[in-house]
């Protein structure tokens, strides 16, 4: 294990560092600065590229989808396998509606949110969407976790499986069996391992149950983005968290059609 991956873990957990370190894998971090963003640049919220050639996404009623996140792929570091090395991919959801577009029937049901990949990127303005003024037209009636538009930056790292990840329960589970009678060691292994934040890749952080743990999401492995309840600017609910998943051969392919979108809150 290089030292670039060895993880600050506290004294009562050492002695099981070589079981958590096996399940370690590249992520990428996101940080955030609040400013005016271009139409080419990773951000939360604010405007999306999106080519005057393409139909813009709306809800089943005609309503607008709200660009909640913007990954310029040339701005992320080379660093996940499978993930595109250039191209732009959006996130997009229905600020309008209680539950933010997301199915709790299908979560892989993008008819309230879209996740829209632009492989190719047209750099000429002019081709492109410049006005989004249509998007919010009845803003006093939007709900939307990000209250800010936001530029991205990325860092490179590591991390293990977090503790609520539906495929933890095999590698932890002589550590939970271990410490099951104290439940301030639980406590803190699930906060030790709860991999909290905005990132791409590694794994997710839920505040209820993995819906991948139930229905047909098993394969939906992969975490494409999270978005966490962070700052003043940021919020899910009552302080909850967003992901967005999808299986290994769909990105391999840069197939987006069935990403599973899922957010939960206390």
């Amino acid at each position: 294990m290089s030292d670039k991956k060895l993880l600050n873990l506290p004294e009562a957990f050492e002695q099981y560092r070589t079981v958590i370190e096996e399940t370690i894998q590249p992520t990428v971090f996101v940080e955030t600065e609040e400013r005016k963003t271009s139409l080419f640049e990773s951000k939360f919220a604010g405007d999306p590229y999106f080519p005057l050639s393409m139909e813009y996404p709306k809800s089943p009623e005609g309503q607008p989808l709200k660009l909640l996140a913007q990954i310029n792929f040339a701005d992320v570091p080379k660093h996940l396998p499978n993930f595109p090395e250039e191209g732009i991919l959006q996130f997009y959801i229905n600020g309008y509606d209680d539950v933010l577009g997301m199915d709790f029937d299908n979560g892989q049901n993008q008819e309230g949110f879209r996740v829209i990949f632009h492989e190719h990127i047209v750099s000429d303005e002019s081709q492109l969407v410049r006005d989004f003024s249509f998007v919010e037209a009845k803003e006093e009636e939007l709900y939307f976790p990000v209250e800010k538009e936001m530029a991205l930056f990325f860092e490179a790292g590591y991390e293990p499986l977090s503790a609520s990840d539906f495929r933890s329960e095999k590698p932890y589970s002589k550590i939970l069996a271990t410490i099951e009678e104290s439940d301030n060691l639980v406590d803190s292994f699930y906060e030790t391992l709860n991999s909290t934040g905005h990132k791409i890749g590694g794994s997710p952080f839920f505040t209820q149950d993995d819906p991948r743990a139930y229905g047909n999401y098993t394969d939906s492995t992969i975490l494409l983005l999270q978005i966490d309840s962070v700052g003043d600017h940021i919020l899910w609910g009552d302080v909850g968290v967003g992901n967005f998943f999808i299986a290994e051969d769909e990105l391999k392919h840069k197939d987006f059609s069935k990403v599973l979108y899922n957010w939960d809150c206390y």
